[in-house]
C-alpha cells in the first residue's frame, strides 16, 4: 500500500527561493512589455483621439445650427429645441466615442454593448415608467404646443396661468396666487380648456323680466348699457335673445365679447351686470324671482292643516289665476 501511495504522488521539484533580484527582473519585463505594446498601439490611440474630437466638434456645431434655425423659424418651442439639440449632440458624441474605441482597440465590439443595453433598457423602462411617461408627454406637449407659456388654461380642477413647461411637468400660477405642478402625463391625457387660445372671448348671462314688461324696451336698455361700456368689444357686437318663457319670468340671454384674459373678463362682466341691473330698475322693469305660496285648509274639527308649499306661476297670476292646481282654488 505504501508503494502504491508513493506511486500516485506528484514528483517533488526543488525550486529555488524567489529573491529580490527575480522580482526586479519580473517588474522590468512587465514595464518593457507594456511600453512596447503602447509604442506599437500609439498611432491607433492618436487616430482614435482625433476621431473622437472630430465627432465632438461635429456635435457642438449641429447643436448651434439647430438653435439658430429654431430662433429664426419660431415654429418649435425653445425648450423643445434645446432638448432636441442636446439629445442629438449627445448621440453624436456617443457614436464618436464608440468609433474611437474601435480604432484604438480593434478587438472592441460595440455590438456587445448594444445587446447588453437592450436587455437593461427593459428593466429601466419598468422601473422608471412614470418618469418616462412624463418625459415623452412633455416632448409631445412642447412639439404640438396645445398651449404655451403665458396662456390661461384649465386642467381638471386646476386653473391658472402657465408659468413653465419642461420635460417633466407643467407649472401653473392659479388665480389665487398659488403654484400648481402638474405631471405632463396627466396634462397630455386630460381635457384642457385654453381660455386665452384666441384674443377674444364670449361671455353670456341670463336676465329675467316680468311677463307684463316690454321685451323690446328691456332689450333696448340692455343694448344701451353694453354700448356704453368700454370693455365690451364692438366687433363682434353684442346681442340679446329671448331664450325661455320661464315659470316666473321672460328670460333674455345677453351675449358680448371681451378680451380673453380672465381678469378682464371678470371686470367687464361686473360692469355689465351692474349696469343692466341699475338701468332696468331705473326704467321700472321688473326682474321677478320665483314665489312660493302656502295654502291653509280648515278641517271639520276646526284645526288647520298646512299644505305643502307650491310655486306661484307669475304667468297665471297675470292672467287672473292664483294657481294651476284646481283642487287648491276652492
Amino acid at each position: 500500500m505504501l508503494l502504491l501511495w508513493n506511486f500516485f504522488q506528484p514528483p517533488r521539484v526543488n525550486t529555488p527561493p524567489f529573491t529580490i533580484n527575480d522580482a526586479l527582473i519580473l517588474f522590468w519585463r512587465t514595464v518593457r512589455d507594456f511600453m512596447k505594446d503602447t509604442a506599437s498601439g500609439l498611432p491607433y490611440i492618436i487616430v482614435g483621439v482625433f476621431v473622437f474630437l472630430l465627432f465632438w466638434l461635429l456635435a457642438k456645431g449641429i447643436k448651434k445650427v439647430i438653435s439658430k434655425l429654431v430662433i429664426r423659424s419660431h415654429t418649435i418651442d425653445s425648450t423643445l429645441a434645446n432638448l432636441v439639440s442636446r439629445i442629438v449632440s449627445t448621440l453624436i458624441t456617443i457614436i464618436g466615442f464608440l468609433v474611437a474605441c474601435v480604432v484604438m482597440f480593434p478587438s472592441f465590439k460595440p455590438v456587445d454593448i448594444i445587446a447588453g443595453l437592450g436587455v437593461t433598457s427593459v428593466a429601466i423602462g419598468f422601473a422608471f415608467k412614470d418618469i418616462l411617461q412624463n418625459f415623452f408627454a412633455g416632448i409631445l406637449i412642447l412639439w404640438r404646443r396645445p398651449f404655451k407659456v403665458g396662456d390661461q388654461i384649465r386642467v381638471k380642477e386646476f386653473e391658472g396661468t402657465v408659468e413653465e413647461i419642461n420635460t417633466r411637468s407643467t407649472r401653473l400660477k392659479t388665480y389665487d396666487g398659488e403654484r400648481s405642478i402638474l405631471p405632463n402625463g396627466d396634462v397630455y391625457t386630460s381635457s384642457i380648456l385654453v381660455r386665452t387660445a384666441y384674443p377674444k372671448r364670449r361671455v353670456k348671462f341670463v336676465v329675467g323680466i316680468g311677463y307684463s314688461d316690454s321685451i323690446e324696451e328691456a332689450r333696448s336698455i340692455i343694448y344701451g348699457v353694453l354700448n356704453g361700456i368700454a370693455g365690451v368689444l364692438k366687433e363682434p357686437g353684442p346681442w340679446v335673445y329671448v331664450t325661455e318663457l320661464a315659470g316666473s319670468s321672460v328670460n333674455l340671454t345677453v351675449y358680448f365679447w371681451v378680451e380673453s384674459q380672465q381678469a378682464n373678463v371678470l371686470k367687464v362682466s361686473d360692469q355689465v351686470v351692474t349696469g343692466i341691473k341699475l338701468a332696468l330698475d331705473k326704467a321700472s322693469i321688473d326682474m321677478p324671482y320665483p314665489h312660493t305660496v302656502v295654502l291653509l285648509d280648515n278641517q271639520p274639527d276646526g284645526s288647520v292643516l298646512s299644505q305643502s308649499p307650491v310655486k306661484l306661476n307669475v304667468a297665471d297670476h297675470v292672467n287672473g289665476r292664483s294657481t294651476n292646481n284646481p283642487q287648491e282654488t276652492r
